[in-house]
């Protein structure tokens, strides 16, 4: 059987060549009229047309990819993020997911080639910036979260100093001036701020900063647990009253061994954290925590990408997503002392 072509469609449709190729990708906002667009559509449904990738790539030199370069996949946070910029870049793309720590593997196999070679686009999280400043310079790029300090390329964040001022501002009302603060023990410069803007808060109304043992532990329910386990009894010789976790999934793990070590929440020990994941609402007690929505983070980041790979040009700085706090049952004020 022949192959239908563009040609065909045009043909049938009563348009040029290229108006079936503006439409058939995506290109026709603005350029099209909507009854042409619904007449070119119609001949391909009737005819059974359908875009050769791979000569449309050679021809226009584009690859219809783009890199998401992200330092985890076991915290739920990324897999939210990965929802976000898969639905903002629709069906017209390849999502390439690239893990990339730089923190414990400074030099993945293979980086290069593929964001360098193969994709037009580049979504990076923020722990990636250094990684991604070793490249050309040529392949459009979205830095996600936060950048490091001094990093020029386009980004889209969150305002951390709001939400986390909220949160150590929500402790500090309930009558908590003694707060732990279990890290994470990736290099995301998003951590790094949360954890400065809490401090500095602290330090402004207490004249100190986080209390008790420094500890990180990885973004996952086991690491925390384990951590909390090891040091709640230096947590609580320290009086600590209220634990801050820097993501969801650690606070998971910080109730879990709550638990069963037999520190009441909140009676004994209020907890909070950063994300607002859909369990945080569904554990018992339901977290409080500060929401930073993933999706919408990924949503708009490959949203801006699209603009810079079809040479549309920056308007001004991209607002930032907001911060918002989440007041649950996991805080409460402080046990009396006895």
């Amino acid at each position: 059987m022949k192959r239908t072509t563009a040609a065909d469609v045009a043909r049938r449709a009563q348009v040029s060549t290229a108006t079936v190729s503006l439409i058939v990708n995506g290109k026709a906002e603005g350029r099209v009229s909507p009854g042409t667009r619904d007449r070119v559509l119609a001949a391909v449904d009737e005819l059974g047309y359908r875009v050769d990738a791979v000569a449309r790539d050679l021809a226009t030199g584009r690859r219809h990819s783009v890199a998401l370069v992200v330092p985890d996949i076991a915290n739920p946070y990324f897999s939210h993020l990965t929802q976000g910029v898969a639905g903002r870049l629709g069906g017209g793309y390849q999502l390439c997911l690239v893990i990339a720590d730089p923190a414990h593997d400074p030099r993945p196999a293979g980086l290069d080639r593929i964001v360098g070679e193969r994709v037009d686009g580049i979504l990076a999280e923020a722990p990636a910036v250094d990684l991604i400043r070793r490249l050309d310079g040529r392949t459009p790029l979205v830095v996600l979260d936060r950048p490091s300090p001094g990093w020029d390329s386009p980004y889209v964040g969150f305002a951390l100093s709001e939400g986390a001022t909220a949160l150590i501002d929500h402790l500090l009302d309930l009558g908590h001036d003694q707060i732990g603060y279990l890290d994470a023990d990736i290099g995301v410069p998003t951590f790094k701020a949360r954890r400065a803007c809490m401090d500095d808060r602290l330090r402004a109304v207490t004249g100190h900063g986080f209390t008790g043992p420094d500890v990180q532990a990885r973004t996952d329910i086991d690491a925390a647990a384990e951590a909390f386990t090891a040091h709640w009894d230096g947590w609580r010789a320290a009086g600590v009253t209220a634990l801050v976790c820097a993501a969801d999934v650690q606070a998971y793990g910080v109730l879990r061994a709550a638990a069963r070590l037999g520190a009441a929440v909140p009676g004994e020990l209020s907890v909070a954290a950063f994300d607002d994941l859909p369990f945080s609402a569904l554990v018992s007690p339901p977290l409080t925590t500060v929401k930073l929505s993933a999706f919408d983070l990924g949503h708009r980041a490959a949203g801006l990408l699209l603009g810079l790979m079809e040479g549309r040009p920056l308007d001004g700085a991209v607002p930032l997503l907001p911060a918002s706090l989440q007041v649950r049952g996991t805080t409460a004020p402080p046990k009396p002392a006895r």
